[in-house]
């Protein structure tokens, strides 16, 4: 009796372990980054450890310009600094967006004087002010 009894409740917690594991109540956190669109990528500045380029997109807006800003960051490779800012036209002065990606939390202190603060690493900080709005 007690084997059959101690089978079932096996089968029980079993039951109830696997009907846990199945179902969730946390929601979906993925964030989707839009799509870029198309830049040209110009005055590009490489030194040892900074960097900077302008990314050109004449019908610029500012998420358009925060996923380019996201894509160009995934190419960077040797600066530990680097500028990216996204214009609408090479003599156009003032900027849709400007990111600063930080490859480490030592480069952000070195020179964003801290400024610039992550969880991970590299870090992208955002400054979007689009002052001729779109």
């Amino acid at each position: 009796m007690r084997t059959r009894t101690a089978v079932i409740v096996m089968a029980g917690l079993l039951l109830t372990t696997l009907t846990a594991c199945g179902s969730s109540d946390k929601e979906d956190t993925r964030v989707d980054t839009p799509k870029p669109p198309a830049y040209t990528v110009a005055n590009k500045k490489e030194k040892t450890n900074t960097g900077s380029a302008d990314l050109v997109i004449p019908t610029a807006t500012v998420d358009g310009a925060k996923a380019a800003i996201q894509d160009y960051a995934k190419t960077i490779d040797g600066p530990v600094n680097y500028s990216i800012t996204v214009v609408r036209s090479n003599a156009d002065k003032t900027y849709v967006c400007r990111g600063e990606w930080v490859k480490d939390e030592q480069a952000a202190e070195l020179y964003t004087g801290g400024r610039v603060t992550s969880d991970t690493w590299p870090a992208l900080d955002m400054n979007c002010p689009d002052p001729k709005g779109s």
